[in-house]
This record gives C-alpha cells, sequence and structure tokens, in this order.
C-alpha cells in the first residue's frame, strides 16, 4: 500500500524566523505594544500567532487579531520570503517522491502563503497535497490541519497486518502531538525550533538532527517490517 509522509513548514523544510519575528515586531511596535526579549519571541515559531499574541503579549482576542492582521501586511509581502530551506531538504523531498510516498504539506501558516513560499523555493513540485490554516473554514490548529491533509491523501493509515503507513515531520511538540493523536508515526526534528526536551516530552517515536536522518529513519523504519 502506498505510505503518507506529512511535513511540516516553518523549523522543518525552511527557517523562517527572520521573516516572522521582524513582522510581529513590525505589528507590535505599530499599535505601541511591548516587543517580548527574543527568546519570548522564538515561542511564536509554531502555533497560531494570535493565540501567541495573547498568552505572551497579554493582549485580548480582539486586539491579537488587529495586530495579527498589521502582522500579514509586512509578513504577506517582505516576511514571507526572508526564509531559506534547511540543508539537503531537497534532496530529502526526491528521495520519498522517487520511492512513492504521496508527498503532503500541513502548517499553521495561511495556505496562501504556504503556496507561495514552497513556489519560490521551487518545491511545489514534490507535493500532492498541500494544507495551511483557513479561519473560514476554522482551520487554525494543527490536528484539524494534518486531519485534512490525510483525508486528501486518501491512503489509509494502516495496511491489513496494522502496519501504520503515514509519518508526521516536525519541529514542535504540536506536530508530534498531533501526529500521535491522528496514528502517525512521529518524527521531531531538532534543527527546528522545538528542542529536544519539548519533543521528548511529545512524546515523537524519533528524533532527527538533519534531512539525513529522516532518511535514514524512514529507511530503518522499512527495514524493521521486512524482519
Amino acid at each position: 500500500m502506498k505510505k503518507t509522509i506529512i511535513f511540516d513548514l516553518d523549523g522543518t523544510l525552511t527557517d523562517s524566523q527572520e521573516g516572522i519575528l521582524k513582522s510581529i515586531e513590525f505589528a507590535l511596535q505599530h499599535f505601541g505594544y511591548e516587543v517580548p526579549d527574543y527568546e519570548t519571541l522564538l515561542l511564536f515559531l509554531g502555533p497560531p500567532i494570535v493565540d501567541s499574541l495573547q498568552e505572551h503579549c497579554g493582549l485580548t482576542a480582539e486586539q491579537a487579531e488587529v495586530v495579527y492582521k498589521k502582522f500579514g501586511e509586512r509578513y504577506g509581502t517582505v516576511g514571507k520570503f526572508e526564509n531559506k530551506l534547511y540543508p539537503n531538504i531537497v534532496d530529502l523531498l526526491a528521495k520519498v517522491k522517487a520511492e512513492h510516498y504521496t508527498v503532503a504539506l500541513a502548517t499553521a501558516k495561511p495556505e496562501l502563503y504556504a503556496r507561495e513560499i514552497l513556489e519560490h523555493f521551487s518545491i511545489i513540485e514534490y507535493f500532492d497535497v498541500i494544507v495551511g490554516a483557513n479561519y473560514k473554514e476554522g482551520l487554525i490548529y494543527k490536528q484539524d490541519i494534518l486531519q485534512k491533509a490525510l483525508d486528501l491523501a486518501g491512503n489509509p493509515l494502516t495496511d491489513d497486518s496494522g502496519r501504520r503507513l503515514a509519518y508526521m515531520v516536525g519541529d514542535r511538540k504540536y506536530d508530534v502531538e498531533a501526529g500521535n493523536a491522528l496514528g502517525c508515526i512521529s518524527i521531531g526534528v531538532t534543527y527546528g525550533y522545538g528542542t529536544e526536551e519539548e519533543l521528548k516530552a511529545a512524546n515523537a517515536e524519533y528524533l532527527c538532527d538533519d534531512a539525513d536522518d529522516i532518511v535514514m529513519t524512514l529507511n530503518l523504519e522499512e527495514l524493521m517490517v521486512r524482519k
């Protein structure tokens, strides 16, 4: 049966920290709000920004929505391209595509931005399914986004022997927790924005230090099945 591999975007395929943080600072400063310290700003990388603005800046839901709209003005024009691919990501995507995986993206970033970024780096061709946040559809949190990606992939989660056929690859606990909840094999990457401790606490089944490690992990899974 065909296998599915779902990737997070920020902190997994691309290092998008610069554009996101600069755009958060821009939006907060525009309204005269205090900008959190760098370590706190790093916590914005992963969860929905509206939630982080409330949690880390003390904003109300209404204030956070206004700031997020201003964030989008900068991020949607400049910030999304203050970004770079992590090493060997193209090789990784080419490998899984050649092995006939259904390749999907599940990101809490708005889907329009996600598609533009994949096109910018000329890697959109590798993806069969792309799902991002869509507030109008109520797609905000990673588990819901991942569920839609799995539904669109259309492949079974297990084969007749119960072997799991779907992988979720991400850098934050939100990716791992969503993957575990939906029956995926969870792969946490340590080169992104989450710590190894965070990923272990979320019960990631595998930890990978780089794209080559992800390939080795997929090969290891295959060997275990064949034994």
